[in-house]
């Protein structure tokens, strides 16, 4: 998670270490961080929903935590790829666009759609984060699935 202020606003990229996968959290209160589970549900379902995702896979990824959690360790390869996805988040304001007046979960959904490299890649091979978490989520187990 990167914090940033756009044009004097609060906004939080959050990017999935292994597939890339972005969430733009634009002008972000203090009221909206207490209920930063709530959020990032909402933000995370509704980029799904853009980029097309069954629903119950968009229902696995949003049912596979209950609170957020954040850890400590972030290599220099997803710290340059949260840079990346601050970047192209500031870049939609570099017309004059106002980053009030940006539809997020579009925003966030085209930070999905671009390619990431990843340290240790070849030079002209790409990830896909839209694609890439399509895949993880599609290897979770349903959670409406018992066990007989």
């Amino acid at each position: 998670m990167l914090f940033r202020s756009i044009q004097r606003r609060q906004c939080l990229v959050f990017t999935h270490d292994q597939t890339r996968f972005s969430l733009a959290l634009m002008c972000v209160t203090q009221k909206e961080l207490k209920e930063l589970t709530f959020w990032f549900s909402d933000m995370l379902a509704n980029t799904m929903l853009k980029l097309g995702y069954p629903a119950e896979l968009m229902e696995r990824a949003v049912s596979s935590f209950s609170e957020l959690s954040f850890d400590t360790q972030c290599s220099r390869s997803v710290q340059g790829t949260l840079r990346n996805m601050i970047w192209d988040l500031e870049s939609f304001t570099w017309d004059g666009t106002q980053i009030t007046d940006l539809a997020p979960y579009s925003i966030s959904a085209s930070l999905c759609e671009r390619p990431c490299s990843i340290k240790g890649m070849r030079e002209l091979d790409c990830l896909w984060p839209a694609k890439e978490m399509l895949k993880l989520l599609e290897q979770l187990p349903d959670p409406h699935e018992t066990l007989h």
